[in-house]
C-alpha cells in the first residue's frame, strides 16, 4: 500500500476537528459528550457493513460478473447495509435527547456518526477487508473522497429525521432519509465502480447542491422556531 493511501487516513479525522472547532465557536458548546458518542457509534456501525460483505461473499465467492449482481452489491449490501447502521444508532442513541428539537441536530450527529463510519471504513476499504477495490476505478481518489460524500450521506439523512421530530411523522421521515441516503452512497460508489466520469461529476454537483439546501433549510427552520 502506498504513502498516497496512508495519507487518506487523515482526511475523516481532520474533517472532525474541523467542524469540532466550528461547533464550539459557532455555538460554544460546552461539552463534547455526544458529539464523541456519535464519531464512536459511527466507527461501531461499520460492523453491520463488514457482516453483510462477508456473507455475500460467502455466497458468490467473489463472482460479480453482470451488471445485475455488482448493482445489489453496491445499493443493498454496501449503500443499504451503511446507512442502516447509521440510522439505527441515530434513532436509538440521540434522536430521545432533549436537545434533538430539529432538523438541525439530526444533521449535526449524522455528520459526525458518518465521519466516524468513514474514518474505519476507509481503513478497510484501502486494506481489502470491504468492498471491491480491484474493481473501483482510480482507488486513491475514491479513498480521499469517501468521508466529503459521507457528510452529504450524513445531511441528507439527518435532515429528514429531524423533520419527523418536528412534524410527528416518523415513518415518512425516517423512510425517506434511509432511502435518499442509501441511493446517494449507492450513486457514489457505482460511479467509481463504472468509472463514469460524467456520471462522478453530476453526483458530486448535485451533493453540493443537495448539501447546501438542506442545511440552509434546517438553519432556516431554526430561525423561524425561535
Amino acid at each position: 500500500m502506498t504513502l498516497l493511501y496512508y495519507l487518506s487516513f487523515a482526511v475523516a479525522p481532520l474533517l472532525i476537528l474541523l467542524f469540532v472547532a466550528y461547533l464550539r465557536f459557532k455555538f460554544t458548546i460546552k461539552s463534547l459528550k455526544n458529539i464523541q458518542l456519535a464519531v464512536i457509534v459511527g466507527i461501531i456501525s461499520v460492523a453491520l457493513l463488514f457482516i453483510a460483505n462477508y456473507f455475500i461473499e460467502l455466497r458468490w465467492h467473489g463472482q460479480y460478473s453482470n451488471m445485475r449482481r455488482m448493482a445489489f452489491f453496491v445499493f443493498i449490501i454496501t449503500a443499504f447495509s451503511s446507512e442502516l447502521a447509521k440510522f439505527l444508532f441515530l434513532k436509538v442513541k440521540f434522536y430521545q435527547l432533549k436537545t434533538f428539537t430539529g432538523p438541525l441536530e439530526g444533521i449535526i450527529y449524522s455528520v459526525f456518526i458518518n465521519l466516524g463510519f468513514a474514518l474505519a471504513a476507509v481503513v478497510l476499504y484501502a486494506y481489502g477487508i470491504l468492498g471491491l477495490p480491484d474493481k473501483i476505478h482510480n482507488f486513491s481518489l475514491f479513498l480521499y473522497t469517501y468521508p466529503i460524500a459521507s457528510i452529504i450521506f450524513g445531511i441528507c439523512m439527518g435532515f429528514f429525521v429531524g423533520m419527523g421530530k418536528v412534524r410527528k411523522n416518523g415513518f415518512i421521515d425516517n423512510s425517506t432519509g434511509l432511502f435518499v441516503s442509501t441511493f446517494f452512497h449507492g450513486l457514489y460508489y457505482f460511479g467509481f465502480i463504472t468509472s463514469d466520469i460524467r456520471l462522478l461529476i453530476f453526483t458530486a454537483i448535485g451533493f453540493f447542491v443537495i448539501g447546501i439546501t438542506l442545511v440552509v433549510k434546517s438553519v432556516t427552520q431554526r430561525l423561524e422556531q425561535k
